[in-house]
């Protein structure tokens, strides 16, 4: 099965193409009013490369910014945020985007067609093919699951950050609860109006909110028993993309990389 034929959709998204001298400011609003992850960014280069603008990579490249300079950040050109995006053509097999996303360690890659601009290729998309019956597994949730991770509440939102990057991380879960923070949610507060107000006189604090300032999410709970394909029609509704069962947690990565890791994930021809 060809990515074009299992995901023709991702070929059909309109994104905000941000230009690179787009100041960091405009595109994090813009990830946020749209709930998305990633923002093409529209270089105009010779060589054929894809970059995007995520949330994760913004908080990596403010971590690398002086205390001092988190006020001069959201003036700064996005470019400075982009990540490149492995691209495989759209006429590869599925298998092909899988070993793209193990080589990156990256759940997601640019998918380009003959004629199609392209399109963003993720994990998240390819849980809908457990539904279509493209992929398979015997597998079940409590065979994938990943163990909790979780942070004090008193935890400063640069502590948390550092943790999540040191780990490879995109969610942290809020010690004595069951309730989980995710880089998403971490941007959301960071860049609202509210916070930055609350900022405004002294930028260098920016980072120093706790955890507990923060609202938290309830992830849905599954069975450990659960099929995966059960689990991956729950988790596709969710925005945070986590689920939780009695022997962990549960993200994409989870509930498509590990099956395919261990030779037990079936691909449709």
């Amino acid at each position: 099965m060809k990515v074009g034929e299992a995901l023709p959709h991702i070929f059909n998204r309109s994104y905000p193409i941000l230009e690179p001298r787009t100041q960091m400011l405009l595109a994090v609003s813009l990830l946020r009013f749209h709930q998305i992850d990633a923002l093409p960014i529209g270089f105009k280069r010779l060589e054929r490369k894809r970059y995007a603008v995520f949330g994760y990579s913004t908080l990596s490249k403010l971590l690398q910014t002086k205390p001092s300079e988190y006020g001069k950040f959201l003036e700064r050109p996005c470019e400075i945020a982009a990540l490149e995006l492995s691209t495989i053509p759209a006429t590869r097999e599925v298998e092909s985007l899988l070993r793209t996303f193990k080589a990156s360690r990256f759940g997601f890659a640019w998918a380009e067609g003959k004629f199609e601009a392209g399109g963003f290729a993720s994990l998240r998309e390819v849980l809908m093919l457990y539904e279509k019956e493209i992929i398979s597994t015997e597998m079940s949730v409590g065979d994938v699951a990943s163990p909790i991770v979780s942070m004090d509440a008193s935890t400063t939102l640069k502590e948390a950050i550092n943790e999540m990057f040191d780990r490879r991380f995109r969610r942290m879960f809020v010690g004595g609860t069951n309730k989980v923070i995710s880089d998403r949610k971490i941007i959301g507060y960071l860049f609202s109006s509210s916070r930055l107000s609350e900022v405004c006189a002294k930028p260098q604090t920016l980072l120093d909110a706790n955890l507990g300032n923060l609202e938290a999410m309830n992830p849905e709970k599954v069975s450990a028993k659960s099929k995966i394909k059960d689990a991956a029609s729950v988790m596709r509704g969710q925005i945070e993309e986590c689920l939780v069962c009695e022997k962990g947690v549960l993200t994409p990565w989870d509930l498509v990389m590990k099956p395919w890791l261990e030779g037990k994930l079936e691909i449709r021809a």
